[in-house]
């Protein structure tokens, strides 16, 4: 990480960070709208190339990204806010965590902040960032070993560059020393506020009053991927059910199948929201036989978007390019985001 900040090309603060958000505020007003588009978003594990695709029209832009050469980033997190800001958040668990924000006109990633230390980092589990009400929240899971794990969150004072801690939320089960998980865990943002999911409870925090309110989950409720978890609306999609946060209600969705294209039955889901449709995205993974053991790996990938009308799932049909496929994690530790991108940046880097 701190090569990472001492990179000339990643940007740092002069002065305050509101000079940056000023600066990139004014930048932005420059996209012109015709040389836009909506787009799904991969980002490299390492944060030094970005994957663009409109999977309806065919398009898909391999890009890299502007002073990340011999950089490796370590993405902890990330989202895009209502402003089409895409921020990232980057560094170990057990050392300092810095805010990264794309910037859209000149194709690299800014310094917006670092995160100070809190106590018991060593302890830090997984992090999230959301955005509510134009603010950035992070929200770090603790799980101190042979004590109560618990949720610190923290909100973004852009103005002032701090991060001003918020109510804290206390779990009843026993830390395992942060050795790692395999438990979904999510957070996200819908209806002005924060939600974070676990497979067994799922929690409500109200930025009004600074306080965390627990939902009462339907018996049959389970959770078994966090990555298949978004919001539209005053809705959250979780696997096969939808809860509509106005009026606490839940219902159930079509299952999703994928398609048999996994031998082995091995497969991750990641979902996104594209022209207010919900979409997941299938990355397949194949073990081919060499001999008397596996040692092949070809990789396969899905589009699917779900039509609530007729209550099915229609495949897309994307045939994504070779060098993607190559390129992307075989454990597909890349995160789908939907944003506006700039497309003179992206085809003037791509042909750099």
């Amino acid at each position: 990480t701190a090569a990472m900040l001492e990179h000339p090309l990643v940007r740092k603060d002069a002065g305050s960070s509101q000079v940056i958000r000023n600066v990139v505020q004014r930048g932005t007003s420059k996209l012109r709208l015709g040389m836009t588009q909506e787009m799904v978003v991969l980002i490299s594990e390492s944060g030094d190339e970005i994957f663009c695709m409109n999977p309806k029209q065919g398009h898909y832009i391999r890009c890299p990204v502007k002073g990340t050469r011999n950089v490796h980033f370590d993405i902890q997190a990330m989202t895009v806010t209502s402003n089409n800001d895409i921020y990232i958040l980057v560094g170990e668990y057990w050392t300092q965590l810095s805010l990264l924000m794309y910037n859209h006109l000149e194709n690299v990633w800014e310094q917006q902040s670092s995160l100070p230390k809190a106590d018991g980092d060593h302890h830090l589990d997984e992090n999230f960032i959301v955005e509510v009400g134009g603010h950035l929240y992070h929200l770090g899971f603790y799980s101190p070993e042979d004590l109560n794990e618990f949720l610190l969150m923290r909100k973004y004072d852009n103005r002032r560059d701090q991060w001003l801690e918020c109510s804290q939320l206390q779990f009843p089960t026993i830390g395992h020393g942060g050795l790692g998980s395999v438990e979904a865990r999510h957070a996200v943002s819908c209806g002005g506020q924060i939600y974070f999911i676990r497979e067994t409870e799922w929690h409500r925090y109200n930025p009004t009053d600074n306080q965390w309110y627990k939902i009462t989950l339907p018996n049959t409720y389970e959770c078994y991927n966090s990555y298949a978890i978004v919001a539209i609306e005053t809705e959250i999609f979780c696997d096969d059910v939808m809860y509509d946060t106005s009026s606490d209600t839940w219902c159930d969705l079509p299952e999703f199948t994928p398609s048999a294209i996994s031998t082995n039955g091995a497969f991750v889901c990641r979902c996104f929201v594209r022209e207010g449709q919900l979409h997941t995205l299938v990355h397949h993974r194949l073990d081919m036989r060499v001999g008397d053991h596996f040692a092949r790996r070809v990789q396969a990938f899905q589009i699917c978007v779900l039509d609530r009308s007729e209550g099915t799932w229609t495949d897309l049909k994307v045939t994504l390019p070779v060098d993607w496929k190559e390129n992307l994690s075989g454990d597909f530790d890349e995160f789908p985001c939907v944003a506006r991108m700039y497309l003179p940046s992206l085809t003037a880097s791509v042909a750099d």
